[in-house]
């Protein structure tokens, strides 16, 4: 079993604590309950003794058995609310990993990490509910029966002892082949999980393409290999259980013999041989048990390895301090020879970057596609270690309070998305507290009010699932309401016009204009419309600092910048040496 799961159920020493408490106080109930039964047989097979004489012991038999029940009961729910508490933890870590990797980690697909977060913690609540509570179990109870026989009969718990260990024996050499199986049952969970999802997101694609029907075939061969697994891996668990079942009923048989060869040669009383008997099949039914809910606990075991292999996962994000800036911003934010390259890679997508950029000062960055744009917008978020330093207001950015520092900053991307929900749903999550007048303000200064009112029930309209009652445009100008009603000192704007006819490209620019107003503002622009409303311009090439100046400045010097301009007024796109092809 996985040391790392030990450690996760070691969480859960109470549990293990009153679970093993209750194992034993099971085995001594059980031990109990065999004595007064064979000698209620005794007293009245044997020794034809009045009723009113057994009766006591029989009731007192009741009372042993009800005791015992109760403390299965008990037992059974204790162990499934710590599995849920310890299951719900899990997930909450799971997810907490996930978020402070960040966005520049390597990740799984969507589909695999959904399968891991909902049905792969579910296999594990199963392990720490069933298969965890039944080793302990099976570690206590056979024990005090065992010594129950051995004080009353060393013969049958000599046999016991020499036969128990083919029991684990056949358990371990089964359980290699079913854990080999039930790891290909996972991954073959994952992968079909992150297909099938891949598949529906794309679907509207795949239809227009015609590559519906080819993907559904794959879809089919991928459920034909998980359903062969999982068939497999059920006939493994069959195959054990039958093999389980026969070691304990030949062990039992080599007793219940002996017993009987000793009983008739009158080498041991008919009362101990009884309660040897009834305590025998009670020293394996935990093992049996065990043998049944072993391939729960292998399933649990594998995904856990799944679960934390990704959790330990080495996570690029930044670590950052406890600082928090005093007084309202925005700051100056000075870059010092910063450098990055991603994991696995040699070649430095960022390379010595020093600048700075003033506050309240609108930049726009520009260069071709793989310069680093989009990595110089994850670093200032403090997505990444880097090389270097970041400074804001003469505070470096490892040094920050990374959560109070993001809550400073407004994203506009591309591709801005939208829960389902309402219109009011999606803005409020920006800002719980804003009022209706903040929201109606935001909506007017982001061009979107308009629009919203026209929706069949204004702001309270459900937008449906990632928002597909809307255009490109529209979900545009819901983002940008959400940056208004945030307020933040700092604005970045992943090229939000990308992909807008001019019409919605003129009112989302207006907008932006208004929330860049008194805030620093970072755009990574696509559109020389865009670079031309900027302070000024940062040219990234090849992670390089190839040019940084205003506008004007950039248009009188020679260099990419410049290239640019006059391929936007007047040279033919298409063109290989045209540098407007890299750059828009």
């Amino acid at each position: 079993m996985d040391v790392r799961l030990w450690k996760q159920l070691y969480a859960a020493k109470p549990l293990a604590i009153g679970l093993g408490t209750g194992g034993i106080l099971t085995g001594i109930l059980i031990v109990i309950q065999a004595t007064l039964l064979s000698r209620i047989v005794t007293l009245g097979y044997l020794d034809h003794v009045p009723l009113k004489i057994v009766w006591p012991l029989a009731w007192v038999l009741l009372a042993v058995i009800a005791i015992r029940a109760a403390i299965a009961g008990v037992q059974e729910n204790w162990a499934l609310r710590h599995a849920a508490q310890i299951e719900s933890d899990l997930r909450q870590k799971f997810f907490d990993h996930l978020i402070d990797r960040g966005p520049m980690a390597p990740r799984l697909d969507s589909g695999e990490l959904i399968s891991l977060a909902v049905q792969g913690i579910d296999d594990l609540e199963v392990f720490l509910a069933r298969y965890f509570p039944q080793i302990i179990i099976t570690a206590a109870v056979p024990a005090v029966a065992w010594i129950g026989v051995v004080v009353h009969d060393w013969i049958s718990g000599l046999i016991l002892l020499v036969t128990l260990p083919l029991i684990p024996l056949f358990m371990i050499l089964i359980g290699r082949q079913a854990e080999n199986h039930s790891q290909r049952q996972i991954n073959l969970m994952n992968r079909l999980s992150g297909h099938f999802l891949d598949v529906l997101h794309g679907l509207v694609t795949l239809k227009l393409f015609g590559q519906s029907r080819a993907q559904s075939q794959t879809v089919y061969k991928q459920s034909e290999a998980f359903r062969a697994t999982t068939m497999t891996t059920l006939r493994i668990a069959f195959l054990s259980g039958m093999v389980l079942e026969l070691i304990a009923s030949l062990s039992m048989a080599f007793v219940a013999v002996a017993v009987g060869l000793r009983l008739i040669h009158a080498d041991i009383s008919f009362e101990t041989a009884f309660m040897v008997l009834v305590l025998v099949p009670e020293f394996y039914i935990p093992w049996r048990n065990l043998g049944a809910r072993f391939h729960d606990g292998l399933k649990g075991a594998s995904a856990a390895k799944e679960i934390f292999d990704l959790m330990e996962s080495s996570s690029p994000a930044l670590g950052g301090g406890s600082l928090v800036l005093s007084g309202p911003g925005p700051w100056p934010i000075v870059w010092n020879d910063v450098s990055f390259t991603y994991p696995g890679r040699s070649q430095e997508t960022l390379s010595h970057l020093s600048f700075r950029i003033d506050p309240g000062e609108h930049v726009a960055i520009v260069g071709p596609s793989g310069s680093g744009k989009s990595t110089f917008v994850q670093l200032l978020l403090g997505a990444s270690t880097f090389s270097g330093s970041i400074r804001v207001a003469d505070t470096s950015l490892v040094d920050l309070d990374l959560a109070w520092w993001r809550k400073q900053m407004s994203w506009v991307t591309q591709h801005p998305y939208l829960f389902e929900g309402s219109v009011l749903d999606n803005l409020q999550r920006a800002a719980p507290q804003a009022s209706f007048d903040d929201i109606e303000q935001a909506l007017t200064a982001a061009g979107a009010f308009d629009f919203v009112q026209e929706l069949p029930q204004g702001w309270n309209t459900d937008l449906g699932q990632e928002a597909f009652r809307l255009s490109g445009g529209q979900r545009q100008r819901l983002a940008l309401a959400r940056a208004f009603l945030m307020d933040t000192p700092v604005v970045i704007f992943d090229e939000p016009t990308q992909n807008l006819d001019l019409a919605s490209e003129r009112v989302l620019l207006g907008g932006l204009e208004r929330l860049s107003h008194r805030r620093t503002t970072i755009t990574i622009a696509h559109r020389l419309a865009t670079i031309m409303r900027a302070d000024r311009v940062l040219v990234l090439h090849q992670g390089h600092l190839a040019q940084w100046g205003s506008p004007a400045e950039l248009r009188k010097a020679p260099g990419i910048y410049r290239s640019l301009l006059q391929a936007y007024l007047g040279k033919e796109p298409g063109d290989e040496a045209d540098p407007i092809n890299q750059i828009l």
